[in-house]
Parts: structure tokens; sequence; C-alpha cells
């Protein structure tokens, strides 16, 4: 949100090692640039936060993509 992103998260838990992330973006599309700038903070706080990054599945979409897996 710091970075000018409004969005709405979904998140699929099938175990401690598979979950899967999708963001949806309400304020940009989601362009390839775009995308891989939201990929990039959000691995980066996973690394933060002492997380496995293999863990984690994510998508970025926009709100015409709807949740889409």
């Amino acid at each position: 949100m710091k970075k000018g992103y409004e969005f709405q998260t979904l998140v699929m838990a099938h175990s401690v090692d598979d979950v899967q992330v999708k963001y949806i973006l309400n304020n940009k599309d989601a362009t390839k640039s775009e995308q891989e700038s939201i990929k990039s903070i959000f691995f980066e706080i996973v690394k933060k936060n002492n997380l496995d990054s293999n863990t984690f599945k994510l998508k970025v979409g926009d709100s015409d993509d709807g949740p889409d897996w």
C-alpha cells in the first residue's frame, strides 16, 4: 500500500508447504511490469520474515481477472 497499490488478497492454504496467494489490483492494470514489481515486494517480505519462498505460489491480476487459480 505504501507503494501506491490498492488491492484485494485471496489466499488458499492447502498445507504449511503449499500456499497460493493472489493479489487483485484495484487501481492499476496488471501489466507485466506491475506484476514483477508486486512479486518483488511480496518475496522481499517473505524473506524478511524468514519464510520459505518455495511455500508460496503468487499470482497478480487486475479486477477483471477474477479469483481464478
